[in-house]
């Protein structure tokens, strides 16, 4: 049987984004993050030889998919596949994942995964919006007929109504960026998040505590959770994936502006030469970019309501109910996110204007545009 790409993926995300979430850099990352635990438990006193570790860095990209697949066929359980597959290729030794569960490697890894791609995420939203306060400052000097009801209503700048696009953004970048900066790491907390292996394993809690710090720097985070259960709260995700939908809606608002005014002629989103609007209409000048835009801001959508439906229904300590649905909506909302602002910077940068189309739509409505200003 052939594979099957994911579109979101194959067809609009960045070779970035899509590194982030592959099956090879996951278990790479979860290799690391046994690395790195092995270290601090050798360090805070655990009997494990500098040949083991050695072993184990020297194995970590020695990455067989299939092997680990016939693995799991038999033991019918991902995170021991990959447990016993890096066994192997590091020689046999089995001495990582010592008094840690499935959660204590996979909550840790996505969050880590979820990190680097709100990260990308920010990068190329401060991106967008330096091209969007760009264009709208080249376009301020033009009057354009604004709209409310999609009526014709008073004058403004096409400027300005590029800024009211920018101004959103702006405010939900921001959110964004401090929603990531207080995103806390669940930690290593054992199978109910009492952290009791590995305090009979280490002796101490201060130990314990030291050691959750050095794997807390290792992933980049400042802050840990100090009373989660087996897994971390699924309402995490559903903030931060209703952060970026929050930063899609400006996008949106945007893109819906652009694809109005093209049908009247006073934009284009950018149209090169040989490029075919329709298969039977081939004069069309569709705003296909911006309708993407705008479909990819719905798919958002989709995913943060997949979210909501896991917060708050895991039970007591947690369980894997919510497994299927994350594994599909976490990294197809960064996959679709990214499209999304790859787009939007494709419209910004070959955008164009028509200045005399709106200077005669503008004349024809000024009549009616200036009763208001009258009667004041």
């Amino acid at each position: 049987m052939s594979n099957i790409a994911n579109v979101l993926a194959k067809r609009y995300a960045s070779t970035a984004m899509q590194a982030i979430f592959s099956e090879e850099n996951r278990i790479r990352m979860e290799r690391e993050l046994w690395i790195a635990v092995l270290k601090a438990q050798r360090e805070l006193g655990l009997e494990i030889d500098t040949e083991t570790i050695v072993a184990y860095e020297t194995a970590r990209d020695q990455i067989d998919l299939q092997r680990i697949q016939e693995i799991e066929r038999e033991l019918r359980h991902d995170v021991k596949a990959r447990i016993e597959a890096f066994n192997e290729v590091a020689g046999g030794i089995q001495a990582i994942h010592q008094g840690m569960t499935s959660r204590d490697l996979t909550d840790n890894v996505e969050q880590m995964q979820i990190k680097k791609a709100v990260e990308l995420i920010l990068s190329k939203g401060a991106a967008t919006l330096h091209r969007l306060m760009e264009r709208a400052k080249e376009t301020q000097h033009i009057t354009l007929t604004a709209r409310t009801h999609h009526q014709p209503a008073q004058p403004t700048l096409l400027g300005r109504r590029l800024s009211m696009h920018a101004e959103e953004l702006l405010y939900h970048l921001d959110g964004l960026r401090l929603q990531l900066e207080r995103y806390p790491l669940r930690g290593i907390k054992g199978p109910v998040g009492t952290q009791l292996d590995q305090l009979t394993l280490l002796g101490s809690p201060q130990k314990v505590g030291q050691l959750e710090q050095r794997v807390a720097e290792h992933l980049g985070f400042r802050h840990v959770l100090d009373s989660p259960g087996q897994v971390y709260p699924r309402s995490l995700d559903l903030s931060i994936l209703s952060h970026i939908a929050l930063v899609g809606s400006a996008l949106e608002n945007f893109a819906k502006s652009v694809r109005l005014m093209s049908g009247y002629e006073l934009v284009t989103e950018g149209f090169r030469e040989g490029q075919v609007g329709s298969s039977a209409m081939p004069h069309k000048m569709n705003t296909r970019n911006s309708e993407r835009i705008c479909g990819m801001v719905e798919l958002l959508k989709m995913y943060v309501d997949g979210a909501s439906r896991l917060a708050g229904d895991q039970w007591e300590e947690g369980d894997v109910s919510c497994s299927v649905v994350r594994r599909v909506i976490i990294p197809d909302a960064f996959f679709c996110a990214d499209g999304m602002l790859e787009t939007m910077l494709t419209v910004l940068k070959e955008m164009g204007v028509y200045p005399s189309v709106i200077a005669h739509e503008f004349s024809r409505y000024l009549p009616f545009l200036a009763t208001t200003e009258l009667l004041v």
